[in-house]
């Protein structure tokens, strides 16, 4: 029996209404039966819907004392029972037949139940045919099929669907794209190859044939290709169990997405848990269909999980000159669930060096994150009979923490800790950059703010390499109070008065610091070093118009400072030589103000040009700045901040102070009034701009030029200022010019270098230019296509680094949805971007300085770019060139070649120190990414060259 395009339903339906007995049991009565079964041949052109099977419903429905026929299918003793009546309205409401109303009040008395045919309702649609033989109790669905079953659900060109075992077979079109078929109006179309498709539970799989039982949820799979992650599982013959997973016979895993992997593992057996990992017997790869069977294994497993899980981390290997061949960053790695892992790795060295490490991240979404990381290196260089022989314990602990903003909005806390031994960043160091950092610094800081109050405290380190000092700065605590207005009127009516404006502040600190050697670290000597103090600051200011076009600015300004020790000094005749005498402890108030006044206006000056012109006006604008302030002599005896002590043998007497070592200095000896004043300027243009809605647009000429200076009264000498000069304008449009420079209107001693008393006009000059500093730089990029992802070649993304959404698992809540492909070159370690065809930056900087009897220019210019060769090959490189040696710099020049999923690469740093190279052949994909191969050279080896 044939059902297509609408012909012969009737009849089809009537058959299979009467053989149900056998295919369809009935698990209710006739009054609660509801329609479930529903077969529809489309008309030409639309397609079969609704195909759907409900156990209970359609056995009910088609009960055989539901229907009266002669038919040589029915027999009397099997289909008719005493105590069943036949009622006319018993095929009522139901959806084979519209208009027939059931009783459903009336409920047999001999209701038998039976075992359910199905758990649940199976449904589909097709766009082709439906054939059912009745006989054999099997369905067979044509075009594009599509049955849904629970979670399952099937898509393919031809089912077999049997009732008997409950079993569905399907596959899809030939392997050909040959084929075609003629069409109603006789045309004829080309038909593409098709392969079923199958939807378990959220997993995908594409198969060339499947079995599959409804029942049991198993399915025999030929052919089947999975994508798990970045990777792709493909099997010849593979069993489906009803937990998903899959067991697997003549497999294949690769992250190659093309249809014929340019690699793969081939596996002769394995397992898949789908989300978790593949665990695969003897295998070995496969390279471009050649196998390479000395590169198999006897067992092993790929993780498929998007999620971190704990487990064993590859040691790469390689060899030093200095240390020997290596294993190292071997390790374990534990997974904390969403919050924090830990990676514990090491490595050792031929020649008896070895490391150690432990590193962490943490990360509570919308509060904060962070990480830390602790090294230490047993360094062994030479033999024990050297002279040069090195055995150090070096060590280096990082760590970082960030709080998100929205979270404790009025309390913040962040770190930054860059701690090592001078010796680690020598011997221990890895990379380049570790190598090369001579300086160290680390923060930690802590910040509470109320309404008008606000606390902060940090802690400060700074160390230098090079000559192993290490400062730091501990507790440093601020309180202060933010501006307020004591004399403001709390029902402020009417114009403001002049006293309402007047504001104070308040900052009060609190520091403590020490500059000590490395290894005086936490001992006594490191205490006793120890300066310290307290300072209070205390700003009472106002302002208020003059004239209407003035803005005056009086202020007062009021310090004090309050330290624990003083040392006093005396003359030692023996030494002769001036030496601390005394150290005493106590509580020590020092104090002192400043007064001052400003005056400042905008003058602004417009020509305006003809109408119609390009050009049409030119706004220039000068703002002057002129104040005057007076600080009183604080150097008198009776303040006692500052004493006399004999300096020679002469007797001569030399002035200072017993808190010359306070945290926050001593008031000054002397008195000032100083005048200070200081002139700046921009200058627009408007031009004519048709792109523009207004029809103009402004540009700017100088941005800000401006010249400075002060001139002291009660100074004895040299009463004038150098002139400070600063420009800053755009040459270009993204180009920026900044211009500094200093001008001494004083002459200088041709033998000592020290200014005189003279001014530089007598010699019909302004001054003498004492110094310059400027730098620019500007990007050139060639139009990409697509996204431009961080990459090598990027010369906008920094150092290439992946974003942290990428690489940090905790940062991006939706990083396991990103398409795998993207995360796939996202994640790889040197992403190159071959949709950049070219780019090209510089930096240029340039000083001059001046002392009076000698000078000097530095010049300093750095250029980095890339360069695609080919649509495969691509060159990156970056250096500078030393105008004082006139020759290049060293720089770096790495070669790469998309080999789709593989990438090849080749750095080679020729001059300098850290001449060396390096070469990386591996797949782009992180869960393969120790399949590879490196080569290199350190830079090590350049610097211990008699080893």
């Amino acid at each position: 029996m044939h059902i297509k395009k609408s012909k012969y339903i009737v009849s089809a339906l009537l058959v299979m209404v009467l053989v149900s007995q056998t295919v369809f049991s009935r698990t209710g009565s006739l009054a609660q039966a509801e329609p479930a079964l529903s077969l529809q041949s489309p008309s030409a052109g639309q397609s079969v819907e609704n195909i759907s099977v409900n156990a209970a419903g359609a056995a009910a429905l088609l009960s055989p004392d539901s229907l009266k026929l002669k038919d040589s299918l029915l027999r009397a003793d099997s289909l008719r029972r005493a105590d069943s009546l036949v009622r006319s309205d018993s095929l009522r409401r139901n959806g084979l037949f519209p208009g027939v109303v059931p009783d459903s009040l009336l409920r047999p008395a001999d209701t038998v139940y039976h075992k359910p045919f199905l758990d649940d309702v199976i449904s589909g649609k097709n766009e082709d045919s439906l054939v059912y033989q009745v006989q054999k109790k099997i369905v067979y669905i044509y075009e594009k099929g599509d049955v849904k079953y629970q979670k399952m659900n099937l898509k393919a060109d031809f089912m077999r669907i049997n009732m008997d075992n409950k079993e569905i077979y399907a596959y899809g079109r030939p392997d050909t794209v040959q084929l075609k078929e003629p069409t109603e109006a006789g045309d004829t179309v080309k038909i593409t190859a098709t392969r079923p498709e199958f939807l378990d539970n959220g997993t995908s799989y594409t198969m060339d044939t499947i079995t599959y039982n409804l029942d049991s949820k198993k399915a025999r799979i030929k052919g089947v290709a999975t994508q798990e992650g970045e990777g792709y599982l493909k099997g010849m013959k593979v069993k489906k169990m009803p937990d998903n997973t899959i067991n697997i016979a003549n497999g294949r895993y690769t992250t190659c997405d093309a249809e014929d992997p340019h690699f793969y593992m081939a596996m002769t057996k394995s397992k898949t848990i789908p989300g978790k990992k593949s665990v695969f017997g003897p295998s070995y790869l496969v390279m471009e269909d050649v196998p390479i069977y000395f590169l198999g294994l006897p067992f092993g497993f790929f993780p498929m999980s998007n999620e971190r899980k704990s487990g064993f981390i590859i040691p790469s290997y390689g060899e030093e000159v200095v240390k020997g061949f290596f294993l190292r960053d071997g390790g374990y790695y534990l997974s904390f669930k969403d919050y924090a892992d830990l990676a514990i790795t090491g490595g050792i060295y031929t020649m008896g060096s070895w490391e150690a490490d432990i590193a962490s991240r943490y990360a509570k979404r919308y509060k904060y994150r962070g990480s830390f990381d602790v090294r230490f290196s047993k360094d062994i260089i030479g033999e024990k009979e050297d002279a040069d022989y090195i055995n150090q314990n070096n060590f280096k602990v990082t760590w970082s923490h960030q709080q998100d903003p929205k979270f404790r909005p009025n309390t913040t806390f962040s770190a930054s800790v860059n701690f090592s031994t001078s010796g680690y960043s020598k011997y221990g160091a890895q990379n380049m950059n570790d190598y090369l950092s001579s300086q160290t610094n680390s923060s930690i800081s802590y910040s509470h703010n109320w309404s008008k109050v606000s606390l902060s405290t940090n802690l400060q380190h700074s160390q230098n390499s090079r000559d192993l000092t290490v400062q730091l700065s501990f507790p440093n605590i601020v309180l202060s109070v933010s501006r307020i207005n004591p004399f403001q009127r709390k029902d402020a009516v009417g114009k403001q008065r002049w006293y309402e404006k007047i504001s104070l502040q308040y900052t009060g600190t609190l520091g403590n610091t020490v500059n000590v050697k490395e290894k005086d670290l936490f001992t006594e000597k490191m205490f006793k070093s120890m300066r310290n103090g307290i300072n209070h600051q205390i700003p009472v200011q106002t302002s208020f118009n003059l004239f209407k076009y003035f803005n005056i600015n009086p202020s007062f300004n009021y310090q004090e400072r309050w330290y624990f020790q003083k040392v006093d000094k005396e003359w030692d005749p023996v030494a002769k030589q001036v030496i601390d005498s005394d150290t005493t402890w106590g509580f020590y108030r020092l104090y002192n103000y400043s007064m001052s006044v400003s005056a400042s206006t905008k003058v602004y000056g417009t020509y305006q040009f003809k109408k119609g012109a390009a050009i049409q006006a030119i706004r220039h604008m000068i703002t002057p700045l002129v104040s005057f302030s007076y600080t009183p002599d604080f150097g008198k005896n009776g303040y006692g901040y500052y004493k006399q002590v004999q300096s020679d043998t002469m007797g001569r007497m030399m002035t200072y102070s017993p808190f010359a070592n306070g945290l926050y200095g001593v008031p000054g000896s002397g008195p000032s009034m100083s005048l200070n004043f200081s002139v700046s300027q921009t200058l627009e243009m408007k031009v004519r701009d048709k792109k523009d809605t207004t029809g103009v647009r402004k540009i700017k000429l100088i941005d800000n030029l401006m010249i400075s200076s002060s001139y002291n009264f009660l100074a004895d000498s040299l009463n004038l200022s150098p002139f400070s000069l600063s420009l800053r304008t755009n040459l270009f449009k993204n180009v920026g010019l900044n211009v500094t420079a200093t001008l001494d209107p004083y002459q200088v001693d041709p033998v000592t270098g020290r200014r005189i008393n003279r001014f530089m006009l007598r010699q019909g000059k302004l001054g003498r230019l004492t110094s310059v500093q400027t730098s620019f730089g500007y990007s050139f990029n060639s139009p990409s296509s697509g996204n431009s992802q961080p990459a090598i070649n990027d010369i906008n993304s920094g150092t290439g680094a992946v974003p942290p959404e990428y690489t940090d698992m905790f940062a991006q809540p939706g990083f396991n949805e990103i398409d795998p492909n993207t995360r796939r070159q996202m994640m790889a370690s040197r992403y190159y971007n071959f949709n950049i065809p070219w780019n090209f930056g510089f930096n240029y900087n340039f000083s001059y300085t001046n002392t009076g009897i000698r000078s000097s220019i530095v010049q300093t210019l750095g250029f980095n770019g890339s360069v695609n060769l080919t649509q495969k090959w691509g060159l990156t490189f970056n250096g500078g060139y030393d105008f004082e040696a006139n020759k290049l710099t060293p720089g770096t020049f790495t070669l790469t070649r998309d080999l789709h999923c593989w990438q090849m690469s080749f750095s080679w740093v020729p001059i300098g120190f850290r001449k060396s190279w390096s070469f990386t052949i591996g797949v782009k994909a992180a869960t393969l990414k120790d399949l590879k191969y490196d080569r290199r050279n350190s830079f090590y080896d350049n610097l211990y060259d008699s080893y």
